[in-house]
């Protein structure tokens, strides 16, 4: 009973601080973000946050996020991209990239003693890289491959078909580069980099580091030399556009189907979990209406949504065999008006204590806790504990209001057995 409660302890600590963590501009603008944990645990991260995802896309360079994120440790002027991986690995380090529509983020798992010197990697990402022609060529492989295994993957598909029916363009741009991307040479990322990189949209978080140790080896590092760009990479607000719809042509035997709502960015995680469509034990059905629909049904639906600094979409997926999709997405969207939409004071209970889980489960993860620094360093909605309990007060008036509101919808499948939202009484 000791163990547990002081295992709670330390918990509850590290949820907090990751909500509070403070955030220190350099001189040049630059915002760092770490916590520093364990004091045992000889473990850091560090992570290169760039708000230059796809979101920020124009025509003329459509598929450049998705480039210059494959572009991330690649040959700079300081190190070639062969020392920067042998030294990693003569560290024990990894090094991963990872796009959003929003951001860029390249991220280093290292050792403490190792902070200084991958802080200069991360450095040259921003400052140094080539974008040479060569490996233009060969990042294009990689990239070509992504997108291809993107639009061959059915639920892949559907995310970017509800961003495209709900914001067009700029959420509404894909992730991944399609064939008829413009960028076709190195120097047509290095355009988009110069303009993602402005240290008004940079941000460097860490985990096992002081923040104001960091930002002291930030000021050390080329990452001084950055300077602001006020009107770089700049997009219109989000607007959500309801009861479009994006169909996909397959002739699968199962077909999936996206319905997706409007929301606030903050109370995104308290709707999904209202919705309440995943199973919480294994050989369980759930007791929620919608888990109890598809386990009678003999259909799946999946509670999803997507939050970003000025929207939001929460939704399900619903995948049939493609003679009962309609049926299938007819008979959930009933649910949701019916029962979700007008959820009572137990369901809305079980909800809340089921975000609160999520969040907690997400920031106890290295991955959860990166990603939430990030967020709170660019002034992003990042979903921590703190954030979900005060969305909790607010979800019996939210519910109607977003459950109610016109949707919009992607398929896969036939477009002859689908439904369409239209149909759906929203």
């Amino acid at each position: 009973m000791l163990r547990v409660k002081s295992v709670a302890k330390v918990a509850r600590r590290t949820y907090a601080s990751v909500a509070s963590a403070p955030v220190v501009s350099t001189s040049n603008g630059i915002k760092v973000a770490a916590i520093e944990g364990d004091a045992e645990s000889q473990l850091a991260s560090l992570s290169l946050v760039i708000n230059g995802g796809s979101r920020f896309e124009t025509p003329d360079n459509a598929g450049a996020a998705h480039y210059l994120k494959a572009f991330g440790f690649r040959n700079t002027q300081g190190r070639t991209s062969f020392r920067t991986v042998r030294e990693a690995e003569l560290n024990g380090a990894t090094l991963t990239a990872q796009a959003t529509r929003e951001n860029i983020t390249y991220t280093v798992q290292c050792f403490k003693d190792a902070v200084p010197y991958f802080v200069d990697v991360l450095a040259d990402i921003a400052s140094a890289t080539k974008y040479t022609e060569h490996e233009f060529r060969d990042i294009s492989k990689a990239v070509e491959f992504e997108s291809l295994c993107a639009r061959t993957n059915p639920v892949s598909r559907l995310v970017d078909g509800i961003h495209q029916a709900a914001f067009r363009n700029g959420l509404g741009n894909s992730l991944y580069a399609l064939p008829s991307s413009p960028v076709d040479t190195g120097d047509a990322v290095r355009q988009y980099a110069q303009a993602a990189f402005a240290s008004n949209r940079v941000a460097i978080v860490g985990t096992g580091v002081g923040a104001q140790q960091l930002a002291d080896l930030v000021s050390q590092s080329s990452l001084s030399t950055l300077e602001a760009q006020p009107l770089s990479l700049v997009t219109s607000a989000s607007k959500f556009v309801g009861g479009t719809q994006q169909v996909y042509e397959s002739a699968s035997p199962v077909s999936h189907y996206a319905l997706a709502f409007s929301a606030e960015p903050a109370m995104a995680p308290v709707l999904v979990s209202l919705l309440g469509a995943q199973r919480r034990m294994k050989w369980s059905t759930g007791v929620s209406p919608l888990a109890k629909l598809a386990a009678s049904g003999g259909f799946e639906a999946e509670a999803f949504s997507f939050a970003y600094s000025d929207a939001a979409v929460v939704g399900v997926l619903v995948s049939a065999p493609t003679s009962q999709i309609k049926a299938a997405v007819e008979k959930v969207a009933a649910v949701i008006q019916k029962d979700i939409a007008t959820a009572g004071d137990e369901a809305v209970q079980r909800a809340v204590a089921a975000a609160k889980l999520d969040a907690a489960e997400t920031m106890a993860t290295l991955k959860g806790t990166q990603l939430a620094l990030g967020h709170i360093a660019l002034g992003q909605s990042a979903a921590t504990l703190e954030s979900v309990e005060m969305a909790a007060s607010k979800l019996s008036k939210a519910a109607p209001a977003v459950f109610k509101s016109k949707p919009v919808a992607a398929s896969v499948g036939l477009s002859q057995t689908t439904a369409y939202v239209d149909t759906l009484g929203f």
